[in-house]
């Protein structure tokens, strides 16, 4: 048996913001959808235009996403997911772990990109 220590009015005030929290955690999981839409349709080198069109919807589809005007269907964050080749709760999880990965990555790449530029430059002036 549960007791109540709550005054009803306490426990008015307490489900009344219940919606509010709800809300809340709608609208950061919608900006989290629509940061990590944008970061990997960057990183798969689609413009919003070409997605689109790979999804059969109107060349505004990924627009109106990103745009904050529009939220797709479970269904179709799976179809986003499945062209940009990652699993769909990528779309819908904090990026922070993804960027340190991709900041090594890019870091990598960089690295490899100026050895390869210096061994060409060594080459040219060596002939």
């Amino acid at each position: 048996m549960y007791t109540c220590f709550f005054k009803k009015s306490s426990l008015l005030f307490i489900f009344n913001r219940i919606p509010l929290f709800n809300l809340l955690f709608d609208k950061i999981l919608e900006e989290i959808f629509r940061t990590n839409l944008r970061f990997y349709r960057q990183r798969a080198k689609l413009s919003q235009e070409k997605l689109s069109a790979k999804l059969d919807k109107n060349i505004n589809y990924i627009n109106m996403i990103e745009g904050k005007k529009s939220i797709p269907p479970l269904s179709m964050i799976e179809q986003i997911a499945s062209i940009l080749e990652i699993p769909s709760y990528y779309l819908l999880k904090s990026l922070d772990e993804e960027r340190v990965l991709d900041r090594n990555k890019i870091i990598d790449d960089a690295s490899k990109l100026i050895a390869e530029q210096i061994r060409e430059i060594l080459k040219n002036l060596l002939n």
